[in-house]
């Protein structure tokens, strides 16, 4: 199985739609403050995809088949947020998600994330650690991203966030290629 990673492009952007109406997805994507959803979301992969937002994303597939989307920035980017993480160092962040619901609950966030994280955000950026915030509820996600590798950090209020952030931490050097 192998997973590859393409820059998001406009072509996209109706499965993406699709994707986050699906209820798997929308239920940790559609945190109440990007109104309306998911309008407001996509303008932002607009965004980004025009070049006007310092968040790299990405179609990621499984074999040939559109699976999901990732993303990766520089922490720093976002002074307000690297104020509320307080890491310390310099951090890229990751967030994913799976569209396909048949492909949820398999093994495959971990495995995509290991792979993107090693081809893709780490090389991007040249820096070695990266920090991940699912919601502290989102418990299928955090295992998965401790299967992937991740270490508990510790918990953050970040404020306009409905729920707490589980903040992990991996390095490039912890990133085991032996997982994959």
């Amino acid at each position: 199985m192998a997973y590859t990673f393409a820059p998001l492009r406009e072509a996209d952007l109706d499965l993406i739609r699709r994707w986050l109406l699906e209820p798997h997805v929308k239920r940790w994507w559609d945190d109440g403050v990007k109104t309306p959803y998911p309008d407001a979301e996509i303008q932002d992969y607009r965004d980004a995809i025009e070049g006007k937002d310092p968040t790299y994303r990405y179609l990621v597939r499984i074999d040939s088949r559109p699976a999901g989307m990732l993303q990766h920035y520089r922490i720093g980017d976002s002074p307000e947020y690297a104020a509320t993480l307080a890491l310390g160092e310099e951090a890229i962040g990751v967030d994913l998600f799976i569209g396909e619901a048949d492909l949820v609950g398999r093994g495959h966030g971990s495995a995509m994330l290991r792979w993107f994280l090693r081809d893709v955000a780490f090389p991007f950026h040249g820096i070695d650690a990266c920090v991940i915030g699912p919601s502290v509820k989102n418990i299928a996600a955090i295992r998965a991203y401790a299967k992937a590798g991740f270490r508990p950090l510790r918990v953050v209020a970040v404020p306009g966030e409905s729920d707490p952030e589980y903040l992990m931490r991996l390095t490039r050097a912890e990133l085991d290629p032996s997982r994959d």
